[in-house]
């Protein structure tokens, strides 16, 4: 009997060791899902969830009496959606070309908007161990925004909140 029970604490050890990659019975892993984007050539993710959609630049109008980072807005699918350069909004710098920009739509508190990024890169998966237990050191006009970090290979990858973006006064107040 003690081989039967030896046979079975090894079959458990096998399972335990096998069920770490899995996910756990309440849905929670221990890995986080972004999207990579660069503003001003430097390399952010966003929480997955805070993207809903990513889409190509699409025609838009000019509007008059807004900040000089609010691009326009345009019809996406029947409904409107404003632009806005998050480069020039954070550092002044417009994006260089935006027909080639991309633009990722966030709503957040009944907010609906598109953000022109440089590049977006593709989803990242980190493991929470990756979580950077110090905050990199990022321009002054990124940081207000940056909650989180993770880091592979030596190469941080700060989290820029595009809720606190839209939570933000001055980014509320777009007119002049």
């Amino acid at each position: 009997m003690s081989a039967v029970f030896h046979r079975l604490k090894e079959i458990e050890q096998k399972c335990l060791e096998n069920a770490k990659d899995m996910p756990s019975a309440d849905g929670t892993t221990d890995e986080w899902t972004g999207i990579g984007f660069k503003i001003a050539g430097v390399s952010l993710l966003s929480k997955m969830g805070e993207v809903t959609e990513i889409l190509d630049t699409p025609s838009f109008t000019r509007v008059p009496g807004v900040h000089p980072w609010v691009v326009g807005i345009a019809n996406v699918r029947g409904g409107l959606l404003p632009l806005m350069d998050l480069k020039r909004f954070l550092t002044g710098e417009s994006i260089s070309s935006l027909a080639s920009a991309r633009v990722m739509v966030v709503n957040h508190n009944g907010l609906h908007t598109g953000l022109m990024v440089e590049e977006v890169q593709g989803m990242r998966h980190f493991s929470l161990n990756e979580q950077a237990f110090e905050l990199p050191e990022v321009n002054n006009d990124l940081k207000p925004y940056i909650r989180l970090a993770f880091q592979r290979d030596n190469e941080f990858w700060p989290v820029f909140s595009m809720h606190a973006l839209i939570e933000d006064e001055r980014f509320l107040h777009a007119s002049l």
